[in-house]
């Protein structure tokens, strides 16, 4: 193990992510993943992360070719990770929000994301009229202490019905 603790990651790196879950308020939370926001790609590597592959998988499996046209959220986009998947499997028309401006100052440099917009879900609505993306997606978000359970109304109220 590279920190000596039998669980194979560096201490550092676990008590960054126990500490995004543990903050007590969502303003803490929020600073956490601003000051979280350079090294987030690295220590989710050392975590060796799976979701944003997994999601994007299955959502190139939902869209057949082409898929350049099809217009995505990506809620709680953090860095961009969803993004780099997505636009793997051919998708191009691709939004994020995130409560992070940290966050959202990576995603935005990673030139991916057609719009970015800072939003609080659960404390805001989302920036985007009804029905307006054919799809949407939260990925490794959607939780107490994250985003909570509460926004999913809004988030169908976005999203193209079928």
């Amino acid at each position: 193990a590279a920190s000596g603790t039998g669980m194979g990651l560096p201490a550092a790196v676990r008590d960054r992510v126990a500490a995004v879950h543990r903050g007590s308020t969502l303003s803490e939370r929020l600073r956490l993943y601003d000051s979280w926001a350079a090294r987030y790609e690295q220590d989710v590597a050392a975590l060796e992360y799976r979701a944003p592959h997994l999601a994007a998988a299955s959502l190139a499996f939902a869209f057949p070719a082409p898929r350049a046209g099809a217009r995505l959220l990506d809620v709680a986009c953090g860095t961009g990770l969803v993004a780099w998947e997505l636009h793997r499997r051919g998708f191009r028309c691709l939004h994020g929000v995130d409560g992070s401006a940290g966050m959202l100052e990576r995603a935005r440099s990673t030139g991916l994301y057609q719009e970015l917009r800072l939003c609080v879900l659960g404390r805001e609505p989302l920036p985007a009229p009804a029905e307006h993306y054919d799809a949407v997606t939260v990925v490794g978000a959607l939780g107490e202490g994250q985003v909570p359970s509460t926004v999913l109304p809004e988030l169908l109220r976005v999203t193209k019905p079928g």
